[in-house]
């Protein structure tokens, strides 16, 4: 099933609003099993809306439309696809009346403006709105490929995602006969740049139907196994070729962030962090572990070996940067493992996260009963410690 997405809106194409609803949108998507083919963003131009919506629906089976359906005179999605799709702008008395109701509910007479929110194409299905004035639509145009279905969502954000999840998401289902042709398999990386992973996952080609894809997300890399209609034995056999390269440096897999699965590891137990260097970037992986206390101190020592950690239970320590680095050390009842690492990062607060998440994943190692010293290619060691 083939999904584009529309985003309009002068203040998105200008940079004013970050267009979030997309973003949002795909992922939710891509969960379900279907993955986005294509994004546009288009202003608050009728010429320009009109050409967008007649070029996704020439592609997509399914086009999700996100904004312009206010009262206002700049809101112009729902004419654009009335004149796009020859369905004149029609009133529909029933939700002009569910507006009407929804003003004398707070006791305020409608304003005029609001009953054009009440026109719509002609022949659209409308899409309930629960908590606002504009209603979404579907609008079926027939394409070459067969049938285009065009849903027209308002763009404040609260009532997008819940029409999403509400009105689009059960049809979306019921379109593709609630079966998922496209299956998602996330795994995450640290300590390996994204050319390097590249060198070893690009040099072959992947099974028909399956493709890799990847995404920086300071201090890691996700890698996502995307298979299209591909069977349950190749996305098999494409996980564990990957795993055969990347498993030095998996530090998660699965829809759940490694942080918080790092933090399921460690379940009801306690947890000390002190921090220097990393100014606080270690808390904010940990900081809903319900069992922690956070410390930062600026005049923690550069030097590993000076290094403390609580004298009991589970702590991480990240010190101060000095020449050689900065030094790491896990204390766990009692035993002390430590090394020292430089960041090459040029930005000050993606180096303190790279810190943070290296600390983080020493004590996922610990907990997985691994060596905790693990070997980055990214994250040169100057000195090791074992106590």
């Amino acid at each position: 099933m083939r999904i584009e997405i529309v985003s309009t809106g002068d203040e998105i194409v200008t940079g004013l609003v970050v267009d979030t609803n997309a973003a949002w949108l795909s992922a939710l998507l891509l969960e379900q099993g279907w993955q986005v083919r294509r994004r546009a963003t288009v202003g608050d131009n009728l010429k320009d809306l009109k050409a967008v919506l007649q070029e996704s629906a020439s592609r997509a089976e399914v086009v999700l439309v996100c904004g312009g359906l206010g009262p206002t005179a700049d809101d112009l999605t729902a004419q654009a696809a009335a004149e796009a799709f020859a369905q004149p702008l029609t009133l529909y008395p029933d939700w002009l009346a569910t507006i009407e109701a929804r003003y004398q509910a707070r006791g305020v007479p409608m304003p005029a403006s609001n009953a054009k929110q009440a026109w719509l194409p002609q022949g659209c299905e409308i899409l309930d709105n629960p908590v606002g004035t504009a209603c979404g639509f579907l609008v079926h145009h027939p394409a070459s490929h067969g049938l285009s279905q065009l849903f027209f969502t308002p763009g404040v954000p609260f009532e997008f995602k819940q029409m999403v999840r509400e009105q689009i998401v059960p049809r979306l289902k019921r379109l593709a006969g609630e079966q998922t042709d496209t299956e998602l398999r996330r795994f995450y990386s640290f300590g390996i740049s994204e050319s390097a992973l590249s060198d070893k996952l690009d040099a072959a080609p992947w099974p028909t139907g399956i493709e890799l894809g990847y995404r920086s997300s300071m201090p890691l890399i996700e890698l996502k196994l995307i298979g299209h209609g591909a069977s349950a034995t190749d996305m098999d056999a494409a996980e564990a070729r990957l795993l055969g390269e990347i498993s030095p440096w998996l530090v998660g897999r699965g829809n759940e962030e490694p942080a918080s699965q790092i933090l399921t590891l460690l379940g009801e137990r306690p947890l000390t962090l002190m921090e220097g260097e990393s100014r606080g970037a270690l808390l904010g992986f940990c900081h809903e572990h319900p069992q922690l206390q956070a410390h930062f101190d600026s005049r923690l020592p550069s030097e590993l070996a000076r290094l403390t950690g609580a004298a009991t239970g589970l702590s991480l320590t990240i010190g101060g940067a000095g020449p050689d680095g900065v030094p790491l050390l896990l204390c766990a009842d009692g035993e002390a493992i430590g090394q020292t690492l430089k960041t090459r990062h040029p930005d000050p607060d993606s180096g303190r996260r790279i810190l943070a998440f290296a600390a983080l994943d020493m004590l996922r190692r610990h907990l997985s009963g691994l060596p905790v010293i693990a070997d980055y290619l990214t994250l040169p060691r100057s000195a090791e410690r074992r106590d």
